[in-house]
């Protein structure tokens, strides 16, 4: 579907069953991994939007508990909080690494419950970089 972790994610649907196993590209609790130099937030919000399409009743991600098309929502839901406030603190001058450490204070407060708050950074100067 395009770039999210990687160039080459995998995800597999099984259409009898409706159940997603979401790869690297949807995750339960966890901040999404922007480790690799391929990931766009907004390719990673455009894939989510292909595989919400699927309407899967339930999620198998690569980190935390299988859960249902909940999912879904709840990673664009961040992936788009992300972007707004990346691109509202470009406007206002903010650097990137200024930008990452404020998202990431502010992230784990806003998620307490979400695991690898470290992916915060990687993901705000992914998204730093792609606003115009």
């Amino acid at each position: 579907y395009g770039s999210t972790h990687t160039r080459g994610d995998t995800s597999i649907f099984v259409d009898g069953d409706s159940v997603l196993f979401a790869g690297d590209i949807i995750m339960n609790h966890r901040f999404l991994g922007f480790a690799s130099p391929y990931g766009s937030v907004q390719s990673w919000l455009n894939v989510i939007d292909q595989l919400g399409a699927l309407r899967p009743a339930k999620i198998v991600p690569s980190h935390g508990n299988m859960g249902d098309v909940s999912l879904i929502g709840l990673n664009r839901d961040y992936l788009r909080a992300l972007q707004d406030l990346v691109a509202e603190l470009k406007r206002q001058g903010k650097t990137v690494e200024e930008t990452a450490q404020l998202l990431t204070a502010e992230f784990r407060t806003k998620y307490p419950d979400w695991t690898a708050p470290n992916g915060v950074a990687p993901a705000a100067r992914t998204a730093f970089n792609e606003v115009r």
